[in-house]
């Protein structure tokens, strides 16, 4: 090309498209994975408080309770006698049970009149939630619960014992 023609070279044309092709990479590349991780944390978000929900009722009233009966090989649905007082024939009944992918708790009085009903955690995998009996004599167990949202999954795994 003379001097007196205005325009590009082909070679500095392809080194132009070269570098613009780079940089619309490398941002495509940005907002891709900035959109999988937003969809990720969504899921995880939701899912995490429900499982430590889970994981704080049944915690709690383990620790509280005077016996523990896990009638399926999973653990659930799961009792447990509350005491109310030193005497053993007023203790209160707490049951966790699996209504579809929901963890509800019902409180029984003595007498098995049903005193409250609470949803306590949803989207509950219940194929993977399990309470089981680690040491009988040291009264300590475990529970293993999981959430599922949005395709994210959360699992927590909890160690407890009773106080009394």
């Amino acid at each position: 090309m003379s001097k007196r023609q205005k325009g590009f070279t082909i070679l500095e044309l392809l080194v132009g498209s070269a570098i613009m092709a780079l940089v619309v990479g490398a941002i495509a590349t940005t907002l891709t994975i900035l959109f999988l991780n937003y969809g990720q944390a969504a899921g995880q978000n939701s899912a995490l408080p429900q499982v430590q929900n889970a994981g704080f009722w049944i915690t709690r009233d383990v620790q509280a309770s005077r016996n523990i009966t896990a009638t399926d090989p999973n653990g659930f649905p799961l009792s447990l006698k509350i005491p109310v007082d030193t005497d053993e024939d007023n203790d209160n009944r707490a049951e966790y049970f699996f209504d579809g992918s929901r963890l509800k708790r019902q409180l029984y009085d003595s007498s098995d009149n049903l005193i409250s009903e609470t949803l306590i955690a949803d989207y509950m995998y219940t194929d993977n939630c399990t309470f089981a009996t680690v040491n009988a004599t040291l009264r300590y167990y475990q529970l293993t619960i999981s959430a599922s949202r949005e395709g994210e999954t959360v699992t927590r795994v909890y160690d407890m014992g009773q106080r009394l």
